[in-house]
């Protein structure tokens, strides 16, 4: 992938107003979709087929086919990555990701859901600045106010990379800091990603992800 960041640390986020909830109505949702077809594929981006096959032996619905013969639809998220590590003998990284794809396409897991049953979403904005230019807008108090009119329990910081905060609901939000390359002015860039774990419900994405990226637009706008 082209412009690849230089990972500082990932983040988990969330908030809402002074309570540190979101409150927003939930988007109404039509009839649910139908149980996937077994040969369905995940509609997300993929790793190809190509780089799958390469470093696993298999391609996906290769693998799909092998574990809809060993039972695991009626199996849960860590029973089929034990399966592919230790049967198969799969490298732990590409066990999970054939793991996801797998629960998607056999309707075992919703967008956004993680393997625990909860939600997550996430944004992401880039910014002409360093890091340590951005970081005291993330860290400090009275500054992050600027742009986040929300009020949430700080859990813990890598000074310069991440801040990570809980909700009043238990929800969790990471901000993170991603030195990406120079532009052609010549000017520093940095990603700045926001990632809200531990929603109860795909219903929370939506307006979640919409909150977010106006508190970005909100910290766009500082600078």
């Amino acid at each position: 992938m082209s412009d690849t960041p230089e990972p500082i640390r990932p983040a988990s986020g969330a908030g809402a107003a002074a309570s540190g909830n979101i409150v927003m109505p939930h988007a109404t949702t039509g009839s649910p979709d139908k149980t996937p077809a077994p040969t369905d594929l995940p509609t997300r981006q993929l790793i190809s087929d190509e780089h799958l096959k390469e470093a696993t032996g298999r391609t996906r619905k290769q693998w799909f086919k092998a574990l809809d013969k060993a039972g695991a639809q009626d199996w849960d998220h860590k029973r089929i990555a034990r399966w592919l590590g230790g049967k198969q003998e799969v490298d732990s990284w590409w066990a999970q990701s054939v793991t996801v794809d797998y629960e998607y396409a056999r309707g075992k897991r919703s967008h956004g859901q993680r393997s625990d049953g909860s939600f997550e979403t996430s944004v992401s904005k880039s910014l002409r600045l360093t890091p340590d230019e951005i970081w005291p807008l993330i860290d400090d108090d009275e500054r992050r106010r600027a742009w986040l009119d929300c009020e949430f329990e700080v859990r813990g910081r890598t000074p310069g990379k991440s801040l990570r905060m809980q909700a009043a609901d238990g929800s969790r939000i990471t901000i993170a800091l991603y030195v990406l390359p120079g532009g052609a002015d010549g000017n520093p860039r940095t990603r700045v990603d926001i990632t809200h774990t531990k929603l109860p419900s795909a219903q929370e994405i939506p307006e979640t992800k919409a909150f977010w990226k106006s508190c970005l637009g909100e910290l766009s706008g500082l600078i």
